[in-house]
């Protein structure tokens, strides 16, 4: 066990399966078999976290994808208007 998560083994997690899942509202709660990680319970919300992640990390990833198409097709020429002068909020 560490301080960021509890570990079980197989057997145990079965037996004590409401401790592993309360266990799992306050850190992640590790399941082993014969040593070795097989499994990661965790709370509602930090599965919530980590998918919202996920998701934004996708977008990017398809913002990316999409810019190095745009760039590999030679790019874009994009019209940028003139700037006009406008009578400043601050001004006298």
């Amino acid at each position: 066990m560490t301080m960021s998560s509890r570990r079980w083994n197989i057997a145990s997690a079965k037996a004590e399966l409401s401790r592993v899942v309360r266990g799992a509202r306050e850190r992640p709660q590790w399941i082993e078999n014969r040593g070795r990680p097989v499994a990661v319970v965790l709370s509602a919300e930090d599965y919530a976290r980590m998918a919202d992640a996920e998701r934004a990390a996708d977008r990017w990833r398809a913002a990316l994808a999409l810019s190095a198409e745009i760039r590999k097709e030679g790019g874009v020429d994009l019209e940028i208007p003139r700037r006009t002068a406008r009578r400043s909020p601050f001004g006298r």
